[in-house]
């Protein structure tokens, strides 16, 4: 009798004291506020998007998602802080098809392992526009190689990074061309596209939309897109395969990613919100001005297109000879 007085005792004093325990990080997450990690510049096209990310996650999360800058050596300093961050879900990273798959084939060591990182779910795709300086009057990419044949080693091509899709696709171009041109690394479009307004830099892949703002007002020449068919809300902009270059059909993408050990449990509700975000109507016509076609939001879309384009990004690698660092 007096052992099962002390058991029931136990048993309440044990269901008194967990009333008290805090919860789980998984089971109240989100506590406080989520840093984005951009491994871009503010200002540029991927910064505007990750912030249309952040502010729409923010109503559906309940919590601030705050958007953070670390820009440079061709996005690999943004993904390796965010990839050393404690797998909380407090740090996640809006990476790009540079820091997933082609960093890989420029570095001999990565400070960082692409495969460890968790994929929240996929983001979004974008094209690129061949502009050009005004100073140039190029009329279109035959124009570029014109001036390029004739003047060897003259031009110069602004990209946003070694190695980035900027870069490969100036390297294709030059390939399928035959020319030869100066490239020209920045960290970003922010950087970049203010050389090619004020004609220090003669031409540059840039995104649809931030390149279609300047082509629009006059700025910049508007040249081809990348896009393996031509785009529905500028049909008049042919592509480079149109224009007798072909299979420089490359295209930047982007998807959300957590540290290596980020528990399933934290990672449903960021894919949540993320899926959340790129249904809003509002949210995807903000993406869809900016030249952004937005995915689907589901991390097995990510894993996917990572095994699909890794061999795709090795050999575009070799191809523009790009020594590893």
């Amino acid at each position: 009798m007096r052992l099962k007085t002390v058991r029931s005792g136990i048993t309440a004093l044990t269901v008194a004291l967990t009333c008290f325990l805090p919860a789980s990080a998984s089971e109240s997450f989100p506590a406080r506020a989520i840093d984005l990690v951009t491994p871009f510049p503010a200002g540029g096209a991927t910064d505007a998007f990750a912030r249309i990310l952040a502010d729409s996650m923010t109503k559906t999360l309940g919590q601030t998602v705050v958007v953070m800058n670390r820009p440079g050596a061709g996005t690999t300093i943004g993904v390796s802080y965010a990839a050393r961050q404690k797998p909380d879900g407090y740090t996640i990273l809006l990476a790009s098809n540079s820091g997933l798959v082609t960093s890989r084939f420029l570095y001999k060591e990565l400070p960082y392992d692409p495969d460890a990182l968790v994929p929240i779910g996929m983001a979004g795709y974008g094209p690129s526009i061949l502009i050009g300086s005004k100073a140039q009057e190029f009329d279109n990419p035959e124009a570029v190689v014109e001036y390029a044949r004739a003047n060897p080693g003259a031009i110069t091509i602004a990209n946003h990074g070694t190695g980035t899709t900027a870069h490969l696709i100036a390297e294709c171009f030059k390939d399928k061309a035959g020319i030869e041109a100066v490239d020209v690394p920045f960290k970003g479009s922010a950087e970049a596209m203010p050389m090619i307004i004020n004609g220090d830099i003669d031409i540059l892949f840039e995104m649809a939309g931030p390149a279609m703002i300047q082509g629009n007002a006059g700025t910049v020449d508007v040249l081809a897109v990348t896009s393996p068919r031509r785009l529905e809300w500028i049909s008049d902009v042919p592509t480079l395969s149109e224009m007798g270059y072909p299979g420089c059909d490359i295209y930047a993408w982007w998807a959300l990613m957590a540290p290596s050990g980020t528990p399933s449990e934290v990672l449903a509700p960021l894919s949540r919100a993320l899926q959340h975000a790129l249904a809003d109507e509002e949210t995807r016509k903000k993406l869809i001005n900016m030249g952004i076609d937005p995915a689907d939001g589901k991390a097995t879309t990510v894993s996917e297109l990572v095994k699909a384009e890794t061999p795709r990004y090795e050999r575009l690698v070799k191809q523009a000879n790009i020594p590893t660092q």
